[in-house]
């Protein structure tokens, strides 16, 4: 068996996917409080829509965490508003800027 020459990302594309829904029957997607956002006090920046701004970053559901491609749409000096692709749903969250990589292309990450 050979391997996919014109999409050689689309298996571990797959395997995050999976992984993803099994993840998320372990309890909601886990994400940051407005105090540790500090959305009160500090400015929040939103990402531009087009071109879409991507990021691998890491994601907790209930006590699983997992590392996933996510797409960044806003931030502040500390944390990091990202929508997680799961089935046909975007989940939202805010993670710590520590835990993602910003990603030139989305799939940079199963490369």
């Amino acid at each position: 068996m050979g391997t996919n020459k014109r999409y050689p990302y689309l298996a571990a594309q797959r395997a995050e996917e999976n992984e993803l829904r099994k993840a998320r029957k372990a309890g909601p997607l886990q994400s940051l409080t407005d105090i540790q956002i500090r959305s009160h006090t500090v400015p929040i920046t939103h990402a531009p829509r087009t071109p879409a701004m991507w990021g691998h970053a890491w994601v907790r559901f209930g006590d699983v965490d997992v590392r996933c491609v996510v797409r960044i749409l806003r931030w502040t000096p500390d944390a990091v508003g990202v929508a997680v692709p799961v089935d046909e749903e975007w989940l939202r969250c805010w993670i710590w800027q520590g835990a993602v990589q910003r990603l030139e292309n989305r799939t940079d990450a199963w490369m």
